[in-house]
């Protein structure tokens, strides 16, 4: 028979301190009979040990069920269910959907690895609130209140700002894409962008093609409305087109979704002939393509690569783009560039959803445009970006042991390396965070948890200052775990089995 305790699921991604999630795990057994009185509880030390947690962890939850009448403790003799824990009051336990239950858990957040208070990241693609253009855009935001205040603090149109709209259109069409006004859909942020599109074109059950390795949230977000992941590997030249063909050839995906511009977590950016290729096949097979194309104009290096939707004549690409890398996040301000059908059916479900967008946001983001401040930040991140990008590479090329590779992105924030076979980026972060170094492990990225050899490296948020000194402490913590792996090999404890390398 299984221990109770083994089932137990911690929800790392969660604001919610681990130790008062397990102490309501435990508590919600007592309460629902599942422990019954006197049984005795795991030692902190085992319960720790199993869930991977600090024993502290343990150790507090325990003294809020004392505190609480559910458990006591005897020194020397362990922690015991109360007998008057029956008596205490339960609250109401809310049922979520199976759907929900299942997105739950998924990402993890590196941070939660280290208690150092204030640690080298590598981790965050969250754009560096030291580089936000606040003084102009404070600006912009009077002179629209002050010119349409009241009618900006209106409700709006679903669809959004017609005026931004209409820039949108014309931003794109510089690019390449053949569009109007009326294939654009404004929406708070490209994650509500992807959130729209998976609730309004999936149903349970639905296959949807992914990038292997992919985006970490649209992982959960397509197990919240329970669709099928069908993963197809990347390559340098990114996704593999002919794994994808051959899997079209007998299957029919509901939808494709792909990041062709400095892919997170990769940082690969498709070629020309790839982009054709994958076009074609979208239109040959009749399937959507989802392209994501988040970060396309945070560029530093090399020549701009069209964007699918450009290279789309039969509507087979809905491309999402957003203001929050280049801009600010907390505007929560992209956009959705579809067929027009498709653009008034998600409109009907933002609508039902929220509405609209802030349309004092909108106009104040179109201002900021039109006056040329959006254009001159891009050019000042491209320099910034650029420098960090530079001094990353030579720190990695310096500092990182033999065996170790790397992408080499033209543009946005990411890095993957690959590590040697021997050991894992999960077992790097647990000891480069005692030295206060974080990045994300690979596994995050991938629908089944495969990728144990990979992690990504973002050059977001670190300040440039930093990257040297968190690489070389990164390469020491990789040098020292792949020593540790040769001296087990020498003593006969022998390798562990291998996970088959990804083709990046």
């Amino acid at each position: 028979m299984v221990q109770w305790w083994k089932a137990l699921e911690l929800d790392r991604a969660s604001k919610k301190p681990l130790y008062q999630q397990l102490q309501a795990l435990i508590r919600s057994r007592i309460e629902d009979g599942g422990l019954s009185e006197s049984t005795k509880l795991p030692a902190s030390r085992d319960l720790a040990a199993q869930l991977g947690i600090n024993r502290n962890t343990v150790t507090n939850a325990y003294e809020e069920l004392t505190k609480t009448g559910h458990v006591r403790s005897h020194v020397g003799q362990g922690t015991f269910v109360s007998e008057s824990a029956s008596s205490v009051p339960s609250p109401l336990r809310w049922s979520y959907s199976k759907a929900v239950q299942g997105a739950r858990g998924r990402v993890r957040s590196p941070s939660e690895a280290t208690s150092h208070p204030d640690p080298i990241d590598f981790s965050s693609l969250v754009p560096d609130e030291r580089l936000f253009p606040v003084e102009p855009f404070r600006v912009v935001l009077d002179a629209v209140l002050e010119r349409e205040g009241k009618k900006l603090l209106q409700y709006g149109p679903a669809a959004g700002h017609p005026p931004l709209r209409r820039y949108i259109a014309e931003r794109l069409t510089k690019r390449g894409v053949r569009t109007t006004t009326e294939n654009v859909l404004i929406v708070n942020g490209s994650q509500q962008a992807l959130d729209l599109i998976c609730r309004t074109l999936l149903d349970p059950g639905d296959p949807v093609v992914v990038e292997s390795p992919t985006y970490t949230i649209i992982l959960p977000l397509l197990a919240q409305y329970q669709a099928q992941i069908d993963e197809v590997a990347m390559t340098p030249r990114g996704m593999d087109l002919d794994a994808l063909e051959a899997q079209l050839t007998h299957s029919r995906p509901k939808l494709l979704f792909t990041m062709p511009t400095f892919h997170n977590p990769t940082g690969i950016t498709m070629d020309l002939a790839s982009r054709r290729r994958l076009v074609d096949l979208a239109a040959r097979f009749r399937i959507p393509i989802v392209e994501d194309d988040f970060d396309s104009e945070l560029r530093f290096k090399g020549e701009p690569v069209p964007p699918l939707k450009a290279l789309d004549e039969q509507g087979c690409v809905a491309h999402i783009g957003t203001f929050s890398k280049g801009l600010f996040p907390g505007l929560r301000l992209g956009w959705i560039v579809a067929p027009r059908d498709v653009v008034l059916t998600l409109g009907r479900s933002k609508l039902i959803s929220d509405y609209h967008t802030s349309l004092l946001l909108q106009a104040a983001v179109l201002e900021f445009c039109e006056r040329g401040h959006y254009s001159q930040h891009l050019s000042k991140l491209a320099v910034i970006y650029l420098q960090k990008s530079r001094k990353l590479i030579g720190a990695l090329e310096r500092y990182f042991p033999k065996g170790v590779s790397w992408t080499e992105p033209e543009g946005g924030f990411a890095f993957w390396v690959t590590l040697p076979e021997k050991i894992s980026a999960e077992a790097v972060l647990a000891e480069s965070s005692v030295d206060g170094v974080i990045f994300t492990p690979g596994s995050n990225f991938f629908a089944r948890g495969q990728g144990k050899r990979f992690l990504r490296l973002s050059i977001s948020r670190v300040p440039l200052e930093h990257i040297e000194p968190g690489i070389k402490k990164l390469g020491a913590t990789i040098e020292r775990l792949l020593d540790r792996e040769m001296d087990e090999e020498t003593s006969g404890t022998g390798p562990r089995e291998q996970e088959p390398a990804l083709h990046i």
